[in-house]
């Protein structure tokens, strides 16, 4: 088991559609002395996705409803202000993933047009100009059924197995697993949150030291069919 290291980057800027996402994150590397690894895992924030793709709404008076629907495929529940939507991606979370915090009162910004193709995009650059192998996930704060708190998922990711499979593989005692199969991108989502405190703006970490397969494969991998999910 390898000892596994979680790097915050901070003094990144006040990300906006001038800004190219991979050049910005390579600066903020440099400017953190941190020197890339092959493998590393770089963990970015949907928030500074979504305002580098111009996905920011600035209108007072925006009506959130609409909006919700026009993100959405479907609108599954509603409990006050509160609305449970399928995104177009086919998310299942609050309000379609649009957001009004950390950003100019008023605005709300809503989730990247394709998550995984910007993971792959950034990806590619960082590749590209670093000569380093590496891997992206694209985070966001969802709810969980059953559970209270939120907690970081992957959105969007490139470079690296979704899922790890032990479905087939016996377990301590020989027993043969049938069913396990670990979102890795989740959880790793979620580990980068531990240093990504929202009130000390900071939107990017590089974890370190994950043995992970590398795939071609997206976030598209960890949604379960309808006729699957014992939830709706």
């Amino acid at each position: 088991m390898n000892n596994i290291n979680i790097i915050p980057i901070k003094n990144l800027p006040e990300f906006s559609p001038k800004h190219d996402l991979a050049d910005e994150l390579i600066k903020g590397f440099e400017k953190n002395n941190i020197a890339l690894e092959d493998n590393d895992v770089i963990v970015v924030t949907q928030k500074i996705v979504s305002k580098a793709e111009n996905r920011l709404i600035e209108n007072n008076f925006v009506n959130i409803e609409e909006l919700i629907k026009k993100e959405s495929l479907e609108i599954l529940r509603k409990r006050g202000d509160t609305i449970i939507a399928r995104t177009k991606h086919g998310f299942i979370c609050a309000n379609a993933g649009i957001d009004k915090s950390n950003i100019k009162k008023g605005s709300v910004l809503l989730l990247p047009e394709d998550p995984d193709k910007t993971s792959r995009d950034i990806q590619k650059k960082i590749e590209y100009k670093t000569n380093k192998k590496v891997s992206v996930i694209i985070s966001d704060t969802f709810g969980r059924a059953w559970r209270k708190g939120q907690t970081n998922v992957a959105i969007g990711s490139s470079g690296i197995e979704p899922l790890e499979s032990y479905i087939g593989e016996k377990d301590a005692f020989d027993n043969e697993l049938f069913a396990t199969e670990i979102a890795i991108i989740d959880e790793l989502a979620g580990a980068a949150e531990l240093v990504m405190k929202k009130s000390d703006n900071i939107p990017v970490a590089i974890i370190r030291g994950v043995d992970y397969k590398s795939s071609d494969l997206g976030v598209g991998e960890l949604i379960r069919k309808e006729d699957e999910d014992f939830f709706l």
